[in-house]
């Protein structure tokens, strides 16, 4: 894992309350820069020009058709699409990734567990290298797989309880969370067997 360390601005700077879980989302510059839709440092760029007003932005969204004030978008990891890993955040402190969100009935998951970003869209899904990366960043975490959602699912569960903004599809690109493009079966998978001990392994 790379430490590859967001600016300051990108993160309220307040400390995690518990690492308590793991959400996972989807990231890709492809609405700015289609040509780079996946390359780490295009995406970090884009990270630092969502948490700055337009006319203090470096590199994206620096035309009109662009909000003009910040968006408050941030995670902790960053997986590429060949498996490359980049801690965006240290992981005592709280970044912008979940918003108004509910896991297994607990609110405000950025208070307490950190977000993952994969490198891909709706439409793309995900490499068995992102899968690999993620479970070992789960088991080294030592966050239990009941702790771990995607944003739809933690955003619907918000909008359920009242949330009136818009749902978040990452990173099943369903609003359920059970979408094809995610699998979490997979994910469990690779994570049981990274905590299995080699000698325990079936013969």
């Amino acid at each position: 894992m790379k430490s590859k360390t967001l600016p300051g601005y990108c993160t309220s700077g307040r400390r995690l309350e518990e690492l308590g879980g793991i959400v996972v989302h989807y990231f890709s510059c492809s609405n700015v820069d289609p040509d780079n839709a996946h390359d780490l440092h295009a995406c970090w760029n884009l990270f630092c020009d969502l948490n700055v007003p337009r006319l203090e932005r470096e590199y994206y969204m620096r035309t009109d058709n662009w909000p003009d004030e910040r968006m408050f978008a941030s995670a902790h990891v960053l997986i590429g699409r060949d498996g490359e890993v980049w801690k965006l955040a240290d992981f005592d402190k709280q970044t912008y990734h979940a918003g108004r969100s509910i896991m297994n009935g607990k609110p405000h998951c950025n208070r307490w567990a950190i977000g993952v970003e994969l490198v891909g869209g709706p439409t793309t899904g995900f490499t068995k290298e992102q899968y690999q990366e993620l479970a070992k960043v789960c088991v080294d975490l030592g966050v239990d797989k009941r702790w771990i959602a995607g944003h739809d699912t933690v955003r619907w569960a918000a909008i359920q309880a009242g949330a009136a903004t818009k749902q978040k599809n990452d990173p099943s690109g369903r609003s359920d969370g059970m979408g094809r493009n995610f699998d979490w079966g997979l994910l469990f998978e690779l994570m049981d067997a990274r905590r299995t001990p080699a000698s325990q392994s079936p013969a």
